[in-house]
């Protein structure tokens, strides 16, 4: 085994990378764990092909692979649990536990797609490593891709099996070519080795293995074209899925359609689906009801939202306790009794300050934050709530260090001066924190500001990062996830704790019910108050949320949007009487200003400034192999001290070249020998042939010819050999060649020093490199 196989080794890493395109059907946001999932399948296929170098003993291979993939993992999912920063300890070992054991709770619990938060994005990263160590092991070192199939098969089932209807060919058919591909490469290159015999008079023109693979391919086609139709062709089995987890669904043999919105706010994905689907059916005895929480997050880091902490604990009495407002805030009891719910576990929608015992005991628990989480489905209940109506002089200030945690008064590095200037504009020095607020909200509210869909939909599809705030503020125009964010960021900055809700708007009127929907999913802004708790504002503008709660209007202010109730569904009913007529997408400085070409061009080169980057450090990877080489017959040239070491290093050259293919010839073999082994090898035409023989003329001049002798240049004749040679090789082999030579290879290898194999080492087909 001397060989790194780069390009086996590839292939393997793409066809693991292939089987788990399912996965992002069942783990959202699907970056979080792919990401770490192609560093660790490089990973192992880099330190492979590096092992495979130093030692022949296969189990050490695959030995060190593990051993270089589980350090991955821990300074990956680890970091902060390493000694020295470097080194894994039990305690390191510990941890990795505990975040697997949430991932196993959580991919039991929620339905698809499952958040990926820490947990998830260890569990599935770590699955996806060690079968990108079995399918190396398989297909490269021990070179039997056919076996290979068997992990990539069981990756594949995995995620696909827990998924609730049938996959899209575009999910099945890569892996499937994938694994084709590392097959039908053993094949052709074991095929070379048998040799064969030479057509009637004279040579053949094209390597004879190429019929062969042509009809391999067209089988493998059929195959796998049968393979995708015939499944549609016959019924559905019912799907299963892990422990009632992540594939449940109206199709699926569990609890029934479900739907959970995203609490690590990738809530793009959720506002931009407005379908009419109903979540919750509800009455209340309120005459304004409040929005359904769902999720608290008070964390904001790079454009995203997140809860800082995951403690839950269940109340010593099985109560919860309402609102924390003094006992002189005036308040009511209200009542909402849920008929029908299909919020996904372990959420809830429930107004907030919920009293009492509203779910069986041992199916709650309650966070930190005091928000309310199921353990197990409750379809129907009733929960009492306290609505609080405060006054003016309530709204308190928070004195310094006071704030129920940190994290509640934190502002965001990169928008801090911003939002600070921009506080400085809206308020004044001597505002109550309730004149601060309602300005705040009033600003948001106001008509510079533009609701815009369309931004969720480009963000949901990927066509975007989540909208940094300072751009937001620039622009004017955004979605709820914006407004909040704003909101929140303005109000830390004057002092007030805030964080972000999210959850559903009250929903619809339908007869003596309330239909909240898919389209209803919303974020709004919590700000603590000393005497009063978490008081909700609503920043949005009124053509989504509707009219602001009582205590952040005043009333000689007049309000941006005249709506008479929450723009709450997705009805044609509540459209037409909520949406405005002009068209909320426009983007007014554009409108304002005209040509926003260059803008648009900028706008676009930021919005995807990860993959152009990525792309071009491809391409100079890439590059730099084939770069090398050039850089290394430049350098043999320019020291040759006369014609004889310029024809000796040519040849060296070309020797080198045709090895990249696959074609060298015997050891011990003189220039003349050489010259016919390569010739029958690489299928030279006669003009190709005297072409070779002209090279091989030159050298022996060279060798033996006095010193100092004129000598003709071969350079053209030796690159019409090689690009003859080329030509006639398949495809893959013609890319491995042109883009991983051996002579760029030899070349950094000598200015970093590192060891290489000797010039005249022979290669079989199955140990190319």
């Amino acid at each position: 085994m001397t060989g790194t196989r780069p390009a086996d080794a590839a292939l393997a890493a793409v066809a693991t990378l292939a089987v788990t395109l399912p996965l992002t059907e069942l783990f959202t946001p699907a970056g979080a764990w792919f990401r770490p999932s192609v560093f660790f399948v490089a990973l192992i296929a880099v330190s492979g092909a590096v092992l495979r170098t130093m030692t022949t003993t296969r189990p050490l291979v695959v030995l060190g692979q593990a051993v270089v993939a589980f350090e991955g993992v821990c300074l990956v999912h680890g970091w902060g649990h390493l000694w020295k920063g470097f080194v894994p300890t039990v305690d390191t070992v510990h941890t990795l536990g505990i975040l697997l054991t949430d991932a196993y709770r959580t991919t039991t619990t929620y339905t698809a797609p499952a958040p990926a938060d820490r947990g998830t994005t260890l569990a599935v990263s770590l699955l996806i490593a060690i079968t990108a160590l079995a399918v190396d092991a398989l297909a490269v070192t021990y070179r039997s891709p056919a076996v290979a199939g068997l992990p990539l098969l069981a990756a594949f089932l995995a995620s696909a099996t827990n998924t609730s209807t049938g996959l899209a060919a575009w999910l099945v058919v890569p892996p499937a070519l994938a694994w084709l591909a590392m097959v039908g490469r053993q094949g052709v290159g074991s095929l070379r080795t048998w040799g064969g015999t030479a057509a009637p008079g004279g040579r053949t023109d094209t390597d004879p293995a190429g019929s062969f693979a042509t009809v391999g391919r067209v089988v493998g086609v059929l195959a796998l074209a049968a393979a995708v139709v015939v499944p549609g062709l016959v019924p559905h089995f019912p799907t299963t899925f892990i422990a009632d987890g992540l594939a449940r669904s109206d199709d699926a043999r569990g609890n029934g359609g479900t739907v959970r919105l995203s609490t690590s706010i990738d809530i793009a994905r959720d506002l931009s689906d407005r379908s009419s689907d109903p979540v919750l059916v509800y009455r209340t005895t309120s005459e304004d009801p409040e929005p359904l929480r769902v999720g608290l997050l008070d964390t904001y880091r790079r454009g995203r939202w997140q809860a800082s902490s995951d403690v839950t604990f269940v109340p010593l009495d099985g109560r919860l306790p309402g609102s924390s407002a003094s006992p002189d805030v005036e308040r009511t009891t209200e009542k909402i009794t849920v008929s029908s719910s299909s919020v996904g576990l372990p959420q809830v929608a429930m107004p907030a300050n919920p009293v009492g015992s509203p779910f069986p005991t041992g199916s709650w628990r309650v966070t930190g934050d005091g928000l309310v989480e199921l353990t197990s489905r409750v379809p129907e209940y009733t929960v009492e709530y306290e609505q609080l109506a405060p006054t003016a002089d309530q709204f308190g200030p928070t004195p310094g260090g006071a704030a129920p945690d940190s994290e509640d008064l934190a502002l965001e590095p990169r928008s801090e001066e911003r939002v600070r200037s921009l506080l400085d504009e809206v308020t004044a020095g001597d505002d109550s924190p309730l004149e601060v607020a309602r300005k705040i909200q009033d600003y948001l509210r106001g008509p510079t500001f533009t609701y815009s869909e369309d931004l969720a939909d480009q963000t949901a599809g990927g066509q975007r990062a989540e909208e940094p705030l300072v751009r937001f503020l620039d622009t004017k125009r955004g979605y709820c996830v914006q407004f909040a964010s704003a909101m929140i960021m303005l109000s830390r900055a004057a002092g007030i704790p805030a964080r972000m809700a999210v959850g559903f708007l009250p929903g619809a009127i339908d007869g003596d019910d309330r239909v909240v929907r898919v389209s209803d999913a919303h974020a709004w802004p919590e700000l603590w108050f000393p005497d009063l708790g978490w008081m909700r504002f609503e920043p949005t503008p009124g053509v989504r949320s509707g009219i602001a709660p009582g205590w952040t209007r005043e009333t000689s202010a007049p309000e941006n949007s005249a709506v008479p109730a929450p723009s709450s569904s997705a009805s044609p009913s509540a459209s037409a009487s909520t949406r405005p007529e002009r068209d909320v997408t426009a983007d007014p400085q554009q409108d304002a200003g005209g040509g926003s070409t260059g803008s648009g061009l900028v706008d676009l080169v930021r919005a995807h400034a990860a993959t152009i980057g990525g792309v071009l450090a491809v391409l100079l990877l890439a590059a730099v192999t084939p770069f090398g080489a050039w850089l290394a017959r430049r350098r043999a040239r320019r020291r040759a001290r006369d014609d004889a070491e310029r024809i000796e290093a040519e040849w060296q050259s070309l020797l080198l070249r045709l090895g990249d293919i696959g074609i060298v010839p015997g050891d011990g073999s003189t220039p003349r020998q050489a010259s016919h082994e390569l010739g029958r090898a690489a299928y030279l035409t006669p003009d190709e042939d005297a072409a070779l023989g002209r090279v091989v003329a030159t050298l022996e001049r060279a060798r033996y010819a006095r010193p100092g002798a004129d000598l003709p240049d071969v350079e053209g004749d030796a690159r019409t050999v090689w690009r003859a040679a080329l030509g006639r090789r398949q495809r893959l082999d013609r890319v491995r060649a042109l883009l991983l030579p051996e002579e760029g290879r030899r070349h950094w290898r000598s200015l970093l020093r590192l060891p290489g194999r000797g010039a005249a080492e022979r290669r079989s087909p199955d140990d190319e490199d």
